[in-house]
Protein backbone atom coordinates (compact mmCIF):
# COMPACT_ATOMS: atom_id res chain seq x y z
CA UNK A 1 0.00 0.00 0.00
CA UNK A 2 1.31 3.19 -1.01
CA UNK A 3 1.09 5.98 1.73
CA UNK A 4 1.89 10.41 1.14
CA UNK A 5 0.76 12.77 3.44
CA UNK A 6 -0.99 16.42 2.48
CA UNK A 7 -1.10 19.62 3.92
CA UNK A 8 -4.04 21.28 3.50
CA UNK A 9 -2.71 24.67 5.37
CA UNK A 10 -0.04 24.99 2.21
CA UNK A 11 -2.29 23.64 -0.33
CA UNK A 12 0.19 21.21 -1.76
CA UNK A 13 1.19 17.10 -1.51
CA UNK A 14 4.31 15.86 0.22
CA UNK A 15 5.47 12.16 -0.40
CA UNK A 16 7.61 10.47 2.60
CA UNK A 17 10.54 11.07 0.97
CA UNK A 18 9.61 15.14 0.85
CA UNK A 19 8.86 14.78 4.63
CA UNK A 20 12.42 13.41 5.01
CA UNK A 21 13.71 16.20 3.28
CA UNK A 22 12.04 18.75 5.62
CA UNK A 23 13.20 16.94 8.44
CA UNK A 24 16.74 17.22 7.32
CA UNK A 25 16.67 20.58 6.60
CA UNK A 26 15.59 21.21 10.16
CA UNK A 27 18.29 19.52 11.55
CA UNK A 28 20.56 21.99 9.20
CA UNK A 29 19.14 24.92 10.47
CA UNK A 30 19.90 23.68 14.06
CA UNK A 31 23.48 22.76 13.42
CA UNK A 32 24.13 26.14 11.70
CA UNK A 33 23.03 27.88 15.38
CA UNK A 34 25.59 25.65 16.88
CA UNK A 35 23.36 24.23 19.14
CA UNK A 36 24.95 22.99 22.44
CA UNK A 37 24.18 21.31 25.54
CA UNK A 38 20.47 22.80 26.91
CA UNK A 39 20.16 24.15 23.85
CA UNK A 40 20.76 21.23 21.81
CA UNK A 41 18.62 19.66 23.60
CA UNK A 42 15.85 22.04 23.37
CA UNK A 43 16.43 21.98 19.57
CA UNK A 44 15.91 18.48 19.93
CA UNK A 45 12.85 18.78 21.70
CA UNK A 46 11.59 21.03 18.95
CA UNK A 47 12.11 18.88 16.43
CA UNK A 48 10.13 16.22 18.19
CA UNK A 49 7.24 19.06 18.90
CA UNK A 50 7.44 19.36 15.13
CA UNK A 51 6.80 15.84 14.18
CA UNK A 52 3.92 15.62 16.57
CA UNK A 53 2.56 18.54 14.64
CA UNK A 54 2.88 17.07 11.45
CA UNK A 55 1.16 13.43 12.51
CA UNK A 56 -2.51 15.11 11.76
CA UNK A 57 -1.32 15.29 8.26
CA UNK A 58 0.20 12.21 7.95
CA UNK A 59 -3.39 10.96 9.58
CA UNK A 60 -5.23 12.77 7.07
CA UNK A 61 -3.72 12.16 3.56
CA UNK A 62 -5.18 10.06 0.76
CA UNK A 63 -4.38 6.14 0.88
CA UNK A 64 -4.64 3.35 -2.24
CA UNK A 65 -5.41 -0.13 -1.45
CA UNK A 66 -5.96 -3.00 -3.39
CA UNK A 67 -9.05 -5.58 -3.81
CA UNK A 68 -10.11 -8.39 -5.66
CA UNK A 69 -12.51 -6.04 -7.55
CA UNK A 70 -14.30 -7.48 -10.93
CA UNK A 71 -13.67 -6.13 -14.27
CA UNK A 72 -16.66 -4.02 -14.93
CA UNK A 73 -14.91 -1.46 -17.53
CA UNK A 74 -15.72 1.81 -15.41
CA UNK A 75 -14.52 3.52 -12.04
CA UNK A 76 -17.26 2.81 -8.97
CA UNK A 77 -17.92 6.33 -6.28
CA UNK A 78 -18.60 6.24 -3.39
CA UNK A 79 -20.81 8.02 -1.80
CA UNK A 80 -22.63 9.08 -4.89
CA UNK A 81 -24.78 11.90 -2.78
CA UNK A 82 -23.36 14.10 0.44
CA UNK A 83 -26.06 16.10 2.35
CA UNK A 84 -24.70 18.12 4.87
CA UNK A 85 -25.91 21.04 7.22
CA UNK A 86 -23.23 23.80 7.24
CA UNK A 87 -22.80 27.04 8.63
CA UNK A 88 -21.24 30.43 6.81
CA UNK A 89 -17.40 30.58 7.61
CA UNK A 90 -17.23 26.70 8.84
CA UNK A 91 -15.06 23.42 7.24
CA UNK A 92 -15.88 20.44 6.95
CA UNK A 93 -14.53 17.26 5.47
CA UNK A 94 -15.69 14.30 3.35
CA UNK A 95 -14.27 10.86 2.65
CA UNK A 96 -14.51 9.95 -0.71
CA UNK A 97 -13.50 6.21 -2.78
CA UNK A 98 -12.69 6.06 -6.53
CA UNK A 99 -12.22 2.40 -7.71
CA UNK A 100 -10.60 0.91 -10.87
CA UNK A 101 -12.92 -1.25 -12.40
CA UNK A 102 -11.89 -0.88 -16.01
CA UNK A 103 -9.17 -3.38 -16.46
CA UNK A 104 -6.84 -1.28 -17.18
CA UNK A 105 -3.85 1.20 -15.30
CA UNK A 106 -5.60 4.64 -15.62
CA UNK A 107 -4.79 7.94 -14.98
CA UNK A 108 -7.84 9.31 -13.35
CA UNK A 109 -8.40 13.12 -13.10
CA UNK A 110 -10.67 14.89 -10.58
CA UNK A 111 -13.09 18.01 -11.35
CA UNK A 112 -15.95 20.14 -9.60
CA UNK A 113 -18.55 21.57 -11.49
CA UNK A 114 -22.16 23.15 -9.97
CA UNK A 115 -24.85 21.54 -10.66
CA UNK A 116 -28.85 22.64 -10.57
CA UNK A 117 -32.47 21.44 -11.05
CA UNK A 118 -34.82 21.68 -14.33
CA UNK A 119 -38.32 22.37 -15.08
CA UNK A 120 -38.43 19.16 -17.32
CA UNK A 121 -39.59 16.32 -14.80
CA UNK A 122 -38.02 13.98 -16.50
CA UNK A 123 -34.48 15.25 -16.15
CA UNK A 124 -32.89 14.74 -12.89
CA UNK A 125 -30.56 17.19 -12.65
CA UNK A 126 -28.16 19.88 -14.98
CA UNK A 127 -24.45 19.82 -14.62
CA UNK A 128 -23.49 23.68 -15.27
CA UNK A 129 -19.60 22.43 -16.71
CA UNK A 130 -17.59 25.53 -16.54
CA UNK A 131 -20.14 27.94 -15.92
CA UNK A 132 -21.55 29.26 -12.20
CA UNK A 133 -25.05 28.69 -10.71
CA UNK A 134 -26.70 31.20 -8.93
CA UNK A 135 -26.95 28.17 -6.14
CA UNK A 136 -23.30 26.56 -7.20
CA UNK A 137 -21.13 25.29 -4.53
CA UNK A 138 -18.15 24.16 -7.21
CA UNK A 139 -15.25 27.14 -5.09
CA UNK A 140 -16.29 25.64 -2.07
CA UNK A 141 -14.94 21.90 -2.67
CA UNK A 142 -11.30 21.28 -2.46
CA UNK A 143 -10.27 17.53 -3.21
CA UNK A 144 -7.30 16.66 -1.48
CA UNK A 145 -5.69 14.90 -4.96
CA UNK A 146 -6.56 16.72 -8.41
CA UNK A 147 -5.10 13.27 -10.56
CA UNK A 148 -4.12 9.44 -9.44
CA UNK A 149 -2.90 6.63 -11.77
CA UNK A 150 -4.82 3.49 -10.46
CA UNK A 151 -4.36 -0.24 -11.50
CA UNK A 152 -7.58 -2.79 -11.87
CA UNK A 153 -8.37 -3.42 -8.61
CA UNK A 154 -7.00 -0.60 -7.10
CA UNK A 155 -9.07 2.03 -4.78
CA UNK A 156 -8.11 5.25 -3.26
CA UNK A 157 -9.78 6.69 -0.81
CA UNK A 158 -8.94 10.41 0.01
CA UNK A 159 -10.73 13.26 1.47
CA UNK A 160 -12.97 16.56 0.20
CA UNK A 161 -12.87 20.06 2.23
CA UNK A 162 -15.56 21.67 2.45
CA UNK A 163 -15.16 25.51 2.58
CA UNK A 164 -18.29 27.66 3.36
CA UNK A 165 -17.46 31.41 2.44
CA UNK A 166 -18.58 33.78 5.16
CA UNK A 167 -20.82 35.24 2.35
CA UNK A 168 -23.17 31.86 2.22
CA UNK A 169 -26.81 32.67 1.50
CA UNK A 170 -29.46 30.83 3.36
CA UNK A 171 -30.89 28.02 1.24
CA UNK A 172 -29.58 25.19 -0.89
CA UNK A 173 -25.95 24.72 -2.58
CA UNK A 174 -25.18 22.60 -4.81
CA UNK A 175 -21.53 20.82 -6.99
CA UNK A 176 -20.59 17.79 -8.06
CA UNK A 177 -16.97 15.84 -7.77
CA UNK A 178 -16.14 14.12 -11.23
CA UNK A 179 -13.82 11.48 -11.45
CA UNK A 180 -12.64 10.76 -14.72
CA UNK A 181 -10.65 8.84 -16.85
CA UNK A 182 -10.39 7.23 -20.69
CA UNK A 183 -8.37 4.29 -22.38
CA UNK A 184 -7.73 2.59 -25.30
CA UNK A 185 -10.12 -0.71 -25.62
CA UNK A 186 -11.21 -2.58 -28.68
CA UNK A 187 -14.35 -3.48 -29.93
CA UNK A 188 -15.37 -7.30 -30.84
CA UNK A 189 -13.88 -7.00 -34.04
CA UNK A 190 -10.82 -5.68 -32.47
CA UNK A 191 -10.94 -2.56 -34.16
CA UNK A 192 -8.94 0.28 -31.23
CA UNK A 193 -11.12 2.51 -29.64
CA UNK A 194 -11.03 5.10 -26.69
CA UNK A 195 -12.99 4.22 -23.82
CA UNK A 196 -14.43 7.26 -21.32
CA UNK A 197 -15.50 6.96 -18.27
CA UNK A 198 -16.93 9.36 -15.77
CA UNK A 199 -18.26 9.08 -12.00
CA UNK A 200 -19.62 11.68 -9.85
CA UNK A 201 -20.65 12.28 -6.42
CA UNK A 202 -23.45 15.40 -5.57
CA UNK A 203 -22.54 17.25 -2.59
CA UNK A 204 -26.15 18.61 -1.59
CA UNK A 205 -25.15 21.11 1.15
CA UNK A 206 -28.16 23.35 3.44
CA UNK A 207 -27.27 26.57 4.89
CA UNK A 208 -30.05 26.40 7.62
CA UNK A 209 -30.79 29.81 8.40
CA UNK A 210 -33.30 31.26 6.43
CA UNK A 211 -33.83 27.87 3.75
CA UNK A 212 -37.69 28.28 2.84
CA UNK A 213 -39.20 24.79 2.33
CA UNK A 214 -42.10 24.87 0.09
CA UNK A 215 -43.45 22.46 -2.67
CA UNK A 216 -46.76 20.12 -3.32
CA UNK A 217 -47.25 17.64 -5.95
CA UNK A 218 -48.62 19.15 -9.15
CA UNK A 219 -49.71 15.86 -11.11
CA UNK A 220 -50.06 12.15 -11.10
CA UNK A 221 -49.53 10.48 -13.78
CA UNK A 222 -51.07 6.91 -15.57
CA UNK A 223 -51.64 5.60 -19.46
CA UNK A 224 -55.14 6.30 -19.56
CA UNK A 225 -55.49 2.67 -21.26
CA UNK A 226 -53.62 -0.23 -20.94
CA UNK A 227 -54.30 -3.67 -22.24
CA UNK A 228 -53.15 -5.49 -19.38
CA UNK A 229 -50.61 -4.67 -16.68
CA UNK A 230 -48.34 -3.47 -14.54
CA UNK A 231 -49.20 -0.44 -14.55
CA UNK A 232 -46.34 2.55 -14.13
CA UNK A 233 -47.76 5.81 -11.98
CA UNK A 234 -45.35 8.74 -12.31
CA UNK A 235 -45.64 11.56 -9.51
CA UNK A 236 -44.06 14.52 -10.07
CA UNK A 237 -43.15 17.21 -7.27
CA UNK A 238 -42.39 20.55 -7.94
CA UNK A 239 -40.18 22.95 -5.18
CA UNK A 240 -40.69 26.24 -4.84
CA UNK A 241 -38.41 26.97 -1.94
CA UNK A 242 -34.50 28.11 -2.12
CA UNK A 243 -33.72 24.16 -0.31
CA UNK A 244 -33.68 21.04 -2.13
CA UNK A 245 -36.52 18.78 -0.24
CA UNK A 246 -37.21 14.90 -0.72
CA UNK A 247 -40.66 13.97 -0.41
CA UNK A 248 -42.45 10.82 -0.07
CA UNK A 249 -45.68 8.73 0.91
CA UNK A 250 -47.91 6.24 -0.96
CA UNK A 251 -50.02 5.70 -3.61
CA UNK A 252 -53.32 4.20 -2.76
CA UNK A 253 -55.29 2.03 -5.69
CA UNK A 254 -58.79 1.80 -5.69
CA UNK A 255 -61.33 -0.18 -8.32
CA UNK A 256 -64.44 0.80 -10.02
CA UNK A 257 -66.27 0.27 -6.51
CA UNK A 258 -64.36 2.13 -4.28
CA UNK A 259 -62.39 -1.22 -2.83
CA UNK A 260 -58.90 -0.63 -1.87
CA UNK A 261 -56.96 -2.98 -4.38
CA UNK A 262 -53.01 -2.13 -3.69
CA UNK A 263 -50.80 0.45 -1.37
CA UNK A 264 -47.41 1.32 -2.62
CA UNK A 265 -45.36 2.86 -0.94
CA UNK A 266 -42.85 5.74 -2.39
CA UNK A 267 -39.39 6.00 -1.48
CA UNK A 268 -37.57 9.72 -0.92
CA UNK A 269 -36.57 11.33 -3.94
CA UNK A 270 -34.53 14.92 -4.07
CA UNK A 271 -36.14 17.98 -5.57
CA UNK A 272 -33.90 20.82 -5.88
CA UNK A 273 -34.69 24.36 -5.74
CA UNK A 274 -37.02 25.77 -8.44
CA UNK A 275 -37.53 23.08 -10.14
CA UNK A 276 -39.81 19.94 -10.90
CA UNK A 277 -38.91 16.03 -10.78
CA UNK A 278 -40.78 12.95 -11.52
CA UNK A 279 -40.65 9.48 -9.44
CA UNK A 280 -42.22 6.33 -11.18
CA UNK A 281 -43.82 3.40 -9.36
CA UNK A 282 -44.99 0.36 -10.68
CA UNK A 283 -48.18 -1.69 -9.81
CA UNK A 284 -48.40 -5.19 -10.92
CA UNK A 285 -51.83 -5.93 -9.61
CA UNK A 286 -52.35 -9.85 -11.74
CA UNK A 287 -55.84 -9.53 -14.26
CA UNK A 288 -56.96 -6.31 -14.37
CA UNK A 289 -60.58 -4.99 -15.61
CA UNK A 290 -62.18 -1.84 -15.37
CA UNK A 291 -61.86 1.83 -14.13
CA UNK A 292 -58.96 2.41 -11.37
CA UNK A 293 -58.08 5.16 -9.33
CA UNK A 294 -54.76 6.31 -7.86
CA UNK A 295 -54.26 8.34 -5.22
CA UNK A 296 -50.48 9.91 -4.06
CA UNK A 297 -50.27 11.11 -0.11
CA UNK A 298 -46.83 12.55 -0.50
CA UNK A 299 -45.26 15.00 1.95
CA UNK A 300 -42.03 16.08 2.77
CA UNK A 301 -39.75 17.20 6.04
CA UNK A 302 -40.56 15.65 9.62
CA UNK A 303 -44.12 17.93 10.31
CA UNK A 304 -44.91 17.18 6.51
CA UNK A 305 -48.37 16.64 6.66
CA UNK A 306 -49.34 14.73 3.37
CA UNK A 307 -51.06 16.10 0.25
CA UNK A 308 -53.46 13.57 -1.62
CA UNK A 309 -53.41 14.15 -5.50
CA UNK A 310 -55.49 11.49 -7.48
CA UNK A 311 -55.62 10.33 -11.65
CA UNK A 312 -58.24 7.66 -13.01
CA UNK A 313 -57.20 4.92 -15.88
CA UNK A 314 -58.65 1.96 -17.38
CA UNK A 315 -57.47 -1.76 -17.59
CA UNK A 316 -59.19 -3.27 -20.54
CA UNK A 317 -57.69 -6.68 -22.31
CA UNK A 318 -59.58 -5.99 -25.73
CA UNK A 319 -57.95 -8.60 -27.45
CA UNK A 320 -59.25 -11.36 -25.04
CA UNK A 321 -62.53 -9.27 -24.96
CA UNK A 322 -62.65 -8.87 -28.41
CA UNK A 323 -62.54 -12.88 -28.65
CA UNK A 324 -65.17 -13.60 -26.24
CA UNK A 325 -67.57 -11.60 -27.60
CA UNK A 326 -66.44 -13.19 -31.82
CA UNK A 327 -67.34 -16.70 -29.87
CA UNK A 328 -70.12 -15.76 -28.31
CA UNK A 329 -71.75 -13.89 -31.99
CA UNK A 330 -70.19 -17.42 -33.45
CA UNK A 331 -72.64 -19.51 -31.13
CA UNK A 332 -75.57 -17.33 -31.39
CA UNK A 333 -75.22 -17.76 -35.00
CA UNK A 334 -74.95 -21.07 -35.50
CA UNK A 335 -78.21 -21.82 -32.62
CA UNK A 336 -79.81 -19.18 -35.19
CA UNK A 337 -79.03 -21.00 -38.05
CA UNK A 338 -80.30 -24.45 -36.56
CA UNK A 339 -83.80 -23.09 -35.30
CA UNK A 340 -84.32 -21.96 -38.41
CA UNK A 341 -83.67 -25.12 -40.21
CA UNK A 342 -85.60 -26.92 -37.55
CA UNK A 343 -88.51 -24.61 -38.10
CA UNK A 344 -88.43 -24.72 -42.00
CA UNK A 345 -88.44 -28.68 -41.89
CA UNK A 346 -91.62 -28.60 -39.95
CA UNK A 347 -93.03 -26.18 -42.16
CA UNK A 348 -92.17 -28.40 -45.00
CA UNK A 349 -93.66 -31.67 -43.61
CA UNK A 350 -96.59 -29.64 -42.61
CA UNK A 351 -96.90 -28.66 -45.98
CA UNK A 352 -96.39 -31.84 -47.45
CA UNK A 353 -99.19 -33.54 -45.42
CA UNK A 354 -101.43 -30.75 -46.75
CA UNK A 355 -100.78 -31.22 -49.92
CA UNK A 356 -101.06 -35.52 -49.73
CA UNK A 357 -104.44 -35.07 -47.63
CA UNK A 358 -107.61 -34.71 -50.73
CA UNK A 359 -109.74 -31.44 -49.98
CA UNK A 360 -112.59 -32.16 -47.62
CA UNK A 361 -115.53 -31.74 -50.46
CA UNK A 362 -113.62 -34.91 -52.56
CA UNK A 363 -112.95 -37.00 -49.92
CA UNK A 364 -115.98 -39.16 -51.47
CA UNK A 365 -114.90 -39.13 -54.58
CA UNK A 366 -111.27 -40.57 -53.41
CA UNK A 367 -111.79 -43.83 -54.93
CA UNK A 368 -112.51 -42.35 -58.48
CA UNK A 369 -112.85 -45.41 -61.49
CA UNK A 370 -109.66 -45.95 -62.97
CA UNK A 371 -108.78 -44.45 -65.93
CA UNK A 372 -110.11 -45.54 -69.44
CA UNK A 373 -108.36 -47.19 -71.36
CA UNK A 374 -107.01 -45.25 -74.58
CA UNK A 375 -109.11 -46.23 -76.83
CA UNK A 376 -112.59 -45.13 -74.25
CA UNK A 377 -110.83 -41.32 -74.16
CA UNK A 378 -110.02 -41.02 -77.83
CA UNK A 379 -114.03 -41.47 -78.09
CA UNK A 380 -114.70 -39.45 -75.42
CA UNK A 381 -112.40 -37.08 -76.48
CA UNK A 382 -114.24 -33.78 -78.43
CA UNK A 383 -113.01 -33.33 -82.13
CA UNK A 384 -112.00 -29.70 -81.31
CA UNK A 385 -108.71 -31.22 -79.26
CA UNK A 386 -106.89 -34.07 -80.99
CA UNK A 387 -103.47 -33.79 -80.04
CA UNK A 388 -104.19 -33.84 -76.41
CA UNK A 389 -106.05 -36.91 -75.68
CA UNK A 390 -105.36 -38.90 -79.30
CA UNK A 391 -101.95 -39.80 -78.46
CA UNK A 392 -99.49 -40.70 -82.13
CA UNK A 393 -98.29 -43.56 -80.66
CA UNK A 394 -98.47 -45.49 -77.37
CA UNK A 395 -94.66 -44.91 -76.14
CA UNK A 396 -96.16 -41.41 -75.83
CA UNK A 397 -98.64 -42.42 -73.16
CA UNK A 398 -97.15 -44.02 -69.73
CA UNK A 399 -98.82 -44.44 -66.34
CA UNK A 400 -98.05 -41.89 -64.31
CA UNK A 401 -96.75 -44.57 -61.86
CA UNK A 402 -94.30 -45.46 -63.90
CA UNK A 403 -92.75 -42.50 -63.15
CA UNK A 404 -93.80 -41.75 -59.29
CA UNK A 405 -94.38 -45.88 -57.98
CA UNK A 406 -94.69 -44.41 -54.34
CA UNK A 407 -98.26 -42.40 -56.05
CA UNK A 408 -99.84 -46.06 -57.18
CA UNK A 409 -101.39 -43.95 -59.76
CA UNK A 410 -101.84 -45.20 -63.13
CA UNK A 411 -103.55 -43.03 -65.09
CA UNK A 412 -101.98 -42.16 -68.29
CA UNK A 413 -100.13 -38.77 -68.82
CA UNK A 414 -98.56 -37.62 -72.42
CA UNK A 415 -94.75 -36.71 -71.70
CA UNK A 416 -95.21 -34.82 -74.89
CA UNK A 417 -97.07 -31.84 -73.02
CA UNK A 418 -95.69 -29.05 -71.78
CA UNK A 419 -98.12 -28.46 -69.07
CA UNK A 420 -97.75 -32.29 -67.95
CA UNK A 421 -93.77 -31.60 -68.02
CA UNK A 422 -93.91 -29.02 -65.52
CA UNK A 423 -95.92 -31.13 -63.25
CA UNK A 424 -93.80 -33.69 -63.03
CA UNK A 425 -91.65 -31.34 -62.67
CA UNK A 426 -92.78 -29.80 -59.77
CA UNK A 427 -93.80 -33.56 -58.46
CA UNK A 428 -89.59 -33.89 -58.86
CA UNK A 429 -89.02 -30.15 -56.69
CA UNK A 430 -91.66 -31.99 -54.11
CA UNK A 431 -89.34 -35.14 -53.74
CA UNK A 432 -86.26 -33.03 -53.32
CA UNK A 433 -87.89 -31.00 -50.75
CA UNK A 434 -89.13 -34.46 -49.09
CA UNK A 435 -85.16 -35.65 -49.23
CA UNK A 436 -84.22 -32.56 -47.49
CA UNK A 437 -86.36 -32.25 -44.42
CA UNK A 438 -85.37 -36.21 -43.90
CA UNK A 439 -82.30 -35.12 -43.98
CA UNK A 440 -82.61 -32.60 -41.37
CA UNK A 441 -84.75 -35.03 -39.46
CA UNK A 442 -81.55 -37.39 -39.40
CA UNK A 443 -83.37 -40.18 -41.92
CA UNK A 444 -80.98 -40.64 -44.41
CA UNK A 445 -82.98 -43.92 -46.03
CA UNK A 446 -86.42 -42.19 -46.40
CA UNK A 447 -84.01 -38.91 -47.98
CA UNK A 448 -82.11 -41.61 -50.25
CA UNK A 449 -85.78 -43.49 -51.29
CA UNK A 450 -87.38 -40.29 -52.44
CA UNK A 451 -84.35 -38.90 -53.98
CA UNK A 452 -83.53 -42.41 -56.13
CA UNK A 453 -87.52 -42.26 -57.21
CA UNK A 454 -87.03 -38.10 -58.18
CA UNK A 455 -84.29 -39.61 -60.16
CA UNK A 456 -85.84 -42.23 -62.10
CA UNK A 457 -88.60 -39.81 -62.72
CA UNK A 458 -85.91 -37.31 -63.83
CA UNK A 459 -84.23 -39.73 -66.14
CA UNK A 460 -86.88 -40.82 -68.03
CA UNK A 461 -88.35 -37.34 -68.61
CA UNK A 462 -84.89 -36.35 -69.86
CA UNK A 463 -84.67 -33.22 -67.15
CA UNK A 464 -80.96 -33.05 -67.30
CA UNK A 465 -80.78 -30.11 -64.30
CA UNK A 466 -82.72 -32.27 -62.14
CA UNK A 467 -80.48 -35.13 -62.52
CA UNK A 468 -77.36 -33.05 -61.99
CA UNK A 469 -78.37 -31.93 -58.97
CA UNK A 470 -80.12 -35.31 -57.26
CA UNK A 471 -76.86 -36.73 -58.21
CA UNK A 472 -74.68 -34.27 -56.19
CA UNK A 473 -77.25 -34.64 -52.82
CA UNK A 474 -76.89 -38.46 -53.55
CA UNK A 475 -73.07 -38.34 -53.87
CA UNK A 476 -72.91 -36.28 -50.69
CA UNK A 477 -75.15 -39.28 -48.66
Amino acid sequence: MRFETDSLSYGRQDTAAGFARRLAGMRGLTGMRGLTGMRGLIGVCAVLVSLLGLFPAVAGAYTIEKRDDPVTGQLVITPTKIESDVTPGSTATRDIAVANRTGHTVTVEFSVEDFEGSTDPSQAVVFMGEEDSERGARDWLEPEINSIVLKQGETVTFRTRINVPQSAEPGGHYAALFATTSYEGQTEQDTPITVSSRVFSLFLLRVAAGAVEEGSVTSVEAPGLSEYGPIDIGIVFTNRGNVHLQPSGRVIITNMLGLREAEIPVSEWVVLPDSSRRTTITWDGGLLFGRYTATAEIGFGPDGSPVSVSTTFWVIPWKIVLGITLAILVIFWLVMRLMRRRRAGREEEEGQEEREAPPAGEEAEAPAEPAPAPAATEAAAPESAPAVVAPEGPEKLVPLSALFPSMEDDRLIDLDDDETRRLVRDLIGQELDMAKAFLEMGSTEDARRELMEARSAAQKIGFLAELGIIDDMLHRL
